[in-house]
């Protein structure tokens, strides 16, 4: 009777154990961004627009394969019948970026980028130092996608910054044979739809929530940020990723770009 007691006894420790230790590894996530540069490529894009769905296509997937772990990737659709068009996030991400030209048009940074410069340009973002850089934890709960986050400042910096958490879709089937509105001209038979903006944690500014609460903020200040982000039920789950922006507000007020990319970050693997 007393082994069996003293059996029973190490188990519970055993569980106790395996418990304590279970709480601890998930108190312990660390959200500390690291001193980190990565790119940023924008891209305004159509189901309507034939060279959209194949050179355009093309280029913005392969610029994400190549720079997987080190560039932000988003795609902004316009022009109705386009289901994936998100007309406030789209309207205010253009406001501040250089237009003209049609699409599909690029930005790398604050620039428009041909298509042929699309890495040389992003290279050049990558050999920043950064000043700032954000981490975060998305967790999926019923019809909201909660995020928590940290924003660092590695430098003494001087303005306002803001950040911008933005609910992504990735693998959107847009063949012959997909729904009407996601159809695209100009793609192949396997086409997919990828690192579309659904949503953001400001709808109606693509550039996000102001985070700096000073004119000058000093090196190793660390900002906490949460946001809760709606999902459409029409989208699809086990598609969706988060992906963050830190931007900056030009000083400047007759700038063609009055938000300035700084640094961004997500846990997506291209593929």
């Amino acid at each position: 009777m007393k082994k069996i007691s003293l059996i029973i006894s190490l188990i519970l420790i055993a569980v106790i154990y395996s418990c304590d230790k279970y709480e601890e590894v998930q108190k312990s996530d660390n959200l500390t961004p690291e001193a980190k540069q990565w790119a940023f490529m924008g891209e305004v894009t159509s189901t309507t627009c034939g060279t959209c769905g194949y050179s355009g296509y093309n280029n913005f997937n392969l610029i994400k394969k190549n720079n997987s772990g080190k560039i932000i990737a988003l795609a902004f659709h316009c022009n109705y019948p386009d289901d994936s068009m998100q007309s406030p996030l789209l309207y205010s991400y253009e406001s501040s970026r250089p237009t003209g030209g049609g699409i599909p048009s690029f930005h790398v940074g604050n620039n428009k980028s041909s298509m042929s410069d699309l890495q040389n340009n992003a290279d050049s973002i990558l050999k920043k130092a950064p000043e700032a850089q954000v981490k975060f934890k998305a967790v999926m709960v019923g019809s909201k996608m909660n995020v928590t986050s940290k924003i660092k400042f590695f430098k003494n910096v001087t303005g306002e910054y803001y950040v911008s958490f933005y609910l992504c879709e990735h693998g959107i089937d847009g063949s012959p044979t997909a729904p009407n509105g996601y159809k695209q001209s100009g793609g192949s038979g396997d086409y997919k739809h990828n690192n579309v903006v659904r949503a953001g944690n400001e709808n109606n500014n693509a550039y996000g929530t102001k985070i700096t609460t000073a004119e000058a903020t000093t090196a190793n200040t660390i900002f906490d940020y949460t946001c809760s982000i709606d999902i459409n039920p029409k989208w699809n789950k086990s598609k969706l990723f988060v992906t963050a922006v830190i931007w900056k507000k030009n000083t400047d007020n007759s700038a063609e770009c009055q938000y300035l990319f700084v640094n961004g970050w997500d846990t997506q693997v291209y593929n």
